[in-house]
């Protein structure tokens, strides 16, 4: 059930690398429970966003709410420790250690007998990951990486999750298939997601809200209904 509380606003966030300006003036808004898809051609700005929410990238002016509360100067660290967790492109995990050493490193700080229930609840969701418990995790495959990757942010229970082209170097079944497990980890877990999604034909099939960037600002935020079907998104992408 979606609430109108915001869970993340941006106001006016410019942000970039050295001299060069990125993200020019960004307004955003995540309400609760619900995945919002921040889609544009390459270069728009979308990774660097998530960048700034995610306490890795100081913005050059602007403001960052989580849950009301301005998060200027706090690390990524305490970030996460508020309820943001961060995807990166690739799926970050530990290679030398087991599958279920790196769940175990992600649920440190979580009572044991409410990891183990989340670790129950995530191997009914991703049931490949249960029959490699026991296997060093820089041997997966790029799907099941992947899926440890999103794991590890399933066993914290998130308030927002911030996923960085979560399908990138995924055929097209795994990608299809991994957008339903999101789909599926949100609905678990009652959180919010902002994705930045190039495969925007299986992203827009679990979005409830889509933002359109174009060179670092926001041209076009609407229902995922409203999208589909306008010639906006060839505008995006080809103009």
């Amino acid at each position: 059930m979606k609430n109108d509380s915001a869970v993340l606003s941006l106001k006016d966030i410019s942000a970039g690398y050295y001299e060069r300006k990125v993200l020019l003036g960004v307004n955003l808004e995540i309400k609760e429970n619900e995945i919002v898809l921040l889609i544009g051609p390459n270069g728009a700005g979308e990774s660097t966003l998530l960048k700034v929410i995610a306490g890795i990238l100081r913005p050059w002016a602007g403001e960052v709410f989580f849950k009301g509360t301005r998060l200027d100067g706090l690390s990524p660290a305490q970030r996460a420790k508020l309820g943001i967790s961060y995807f990166l492109q690739g799926g970050e995990v530990f290679p030398n250690l087991t599958v279920e050493e790196n769940l175990m490193t992600a649920g440190l700080f979580i009572k044991r007998e409410i990891f183990i229930r989340r670790e129950e609840h995530l191997f009914r969701l991703f049931p490949k990951l249960a029959d490699l418990k026991c296997r060093r995790a820089g041997l997966l495959s790029g799907g099941e990486r992947h899926q440890l990757a999103l794991g590890m942010i399933f066993v914290r229970h998130p308030s927002l999750m911030l996923l960085d082209e979560p399908s990138a170097g995924l055929s097209p079944f795994l990608v299809e298939e991994l957008m339903e497990k999101i789909g599926s980890m949100m609905r678990e877990m009652q959180s919010s997601i902002l994705m930045v999604e190039q495969n925007v034909k299986e992203g827009l099939k679990i979005a409830d809200r889509v933002y359109l960037m174009k060179a670092g600002e926001i041209v076009k935020g609407s229902s995922t209904e409203e999208i589909k079907g306008q010639k906006v998104l060839e505008q995006i992408f080809f103009s």
